[in-house]
């Protein structure tokens, strides 16, 4: 599939140029980088995980990470687009909408037809970058375990 290390120069509204690239093995520097947490790169080595940066030159400026989800009925693979993340310094500029739009072409192009987020009803940025990527608002019920045991 698509991925690793593959880049794609893209204007972005408000910036002259961010560099698009989705990552893969080799690239774990980077998401120890962006971490802000204990890192897990060997995600990198599962080629459903969708990792697509913006670089500003040298520098993240942002990311999205996604997940393909097989499915037993209905559309072959759902893709959960799990994070978006943009730097403090580059947000308001477009970066978020430009890798929705490229994680959008990427999905086109892996013949996966849905995705879906989860954001928190408050999250009043998130849910107008949501809908001005063009999805459509779902309430649900979300239901969560704990299995370390605790």
């Amino acid at each position: 599939p698509e991925g690793a290390g593959q880049a794609a120069r893209r204007r972005v509204r408000g910036m002259t140029e961010v560099e698009l690239r989705v990552l893969g093995p080799g690239d774990e520097a980077i998401v120890e980088r962006l971490a802000t947490r204990e890192p897990r790169t060997a995600l990198l080595q599962d080629p459903r995980t969708i990792f697509l940066v913006a670089f500003d030159g040298d520098e993240p400026a942002g990311f999205v990470l996604a997940y393909e989800l097989p499915r037993r009925h209905g559309f072959n693979v759902t893709l959960i687009v799990y994070e978006v993340e943009i730097d403090d310094a580059h947000r308001r500029q477009g970066i978020a909408t430009g890798l929705l739009r490229e994680l959008e072409r990427i999905a086109r192009r892996r013949g996966i037809e849905e995705a879906f987020v989860l954001t928190e009803p408050d999250n009043l940025a998130a849910n107008r970058l949501y809908e001005s990527a063009g999805g459509a608002r779902s309430d649900v019920v979300e239901w969560d375990f704990d299995y370390t045991g605790a």
